[in-house]
């Protein structure tokens, strides 16, 4: 993990006096390996933790996961795999604080509806970088695990944040519905056969809601299977890609040990010609002598012979 700090209220109200002058030079994001970055890092926490609206906390959050993204991205590309693994993480735990923070203010009956709709729509923009950093061959297979992992919390985060968005739309709708009903019954000064008709009408009106409710959550379901099919087709590309390319260094390596293995047994048979050659020459130049000591040996005899 990228290093946290604990700062103290003084730091914490100095730094935040310097978020809005350091926001304006901030067009793009600060290098990790930026001296600055850590700087950045005391900004961020100050920013979060003297901020108190609850959907501004979630968008900082979110803009900070986003950073981490496009930081880790970076260092792919400068070759710090290591550090680039550590700003995945970091990602991961932004993503965490955000659900964290969303699932404390619905615990707290705030309306967090719109953020989380903003949220959605960032998280599944920023899917696409994830599936193309899987797709990277110089990502460590650790860093693809978080990445893999992150894309799976990512998508039980949305299911689970669209499941309370739904549940609290009905929850209001179910209020606005018994509140109607309650105002047409406690109409005294209307006559029964009036008061009925009124009722009879709230409760046609609620099933036309109910019926555009169920259509539109159909529709809402499809479009996120079709979502989900696209996602998982992405993955399954992916790894074929990632396979193909296993495949074809797998044969480069067995091609270069092959090509080794020949070039070795020629130089084998090579010297082993060599040493045939040599024996050879030395079994004839042994036999040339022998021949030489026989013919001195016969001259000798005749010599001494009277």
């Amino acid at each position: 993990m990228m290093k946290k700090f604990v700062i103290s209220g003084f730091t914490l109200g100095t730094l935040l006096m310097a978020t809005s002058a350091f926001a304006e030079e901030k067009q793009e994001i600060v290098s990790a390996d930026s001296e600055l970055y850590e700087t950045v890092s005391l900004i961020e926490e100050a920013e979060f933790e003297l901020t108190e609206d609850i959907e501004e906390k979630v968008l900082l959050q979110d803009d900070y996961a986003e950073d981490r993204l496009l930081e880790a991205e970076e260092q792919l590309d400068n070759g710090d795999e290591e550090t680039a693994e550590e700003l995945i993480e970091d990602y991961e735990e932004h993503v965490d604080i955000i659900e964290e923070t969303i699932e404390e203010a619905e615990e707290n009956g705030e309306d967090v509806s719109e953020v989380i709709t903003i949220v959605e729509e960032n998280a599944e923009k920023r899917s696409d970088n994830l599936l193309a950093l899987l797709e990277r061959e110089d990502l460590p297979e650790s860093a693809k695990a978080g990445i893999a992992k992150a894309l799976d919390n990512q998508k039980k985060a949305f299911e689970k944040a669209t499941a309370a968005k739904e549940k609290a739309k009905q929850n209001e709708e179910d209020d606005e519905k018994e509140t109607e009903v309650a105002e047409v019954e406690d109409k005294d000064e209307v006559d029964s056969d009036k008061q009925a008709e009124e009722v009879e009408d709230a409760e046609e009106a609620a099933e036309e809601q109910a019926e555009k409710e169920r259509e539109a959550a159909e529709e809402k379901a499809e479009k996120e299977r079709e979502v989900a099919e696209k996602q998982a087709e992405k993955e399954r590309e992916a790894a074929e890609k990632r396979a193909e390319k296993e495949r074809e260094a797998a044969e480069k390596r067995a091609e270069k040990e092959r090509e080794a293995a020949e070039k070795r047994a020629e130089k084998e048979r090579e010297a082993a010609e060599k040493r045939a050659e040599r024996e050879k020459e030395a079994a004839e130049k042994r036999a040339e002598k022998a021949k030489e000591a026989g013919k001195k040996a016969e001259q000798g005899k005749e010599t001494e012979r009277p």
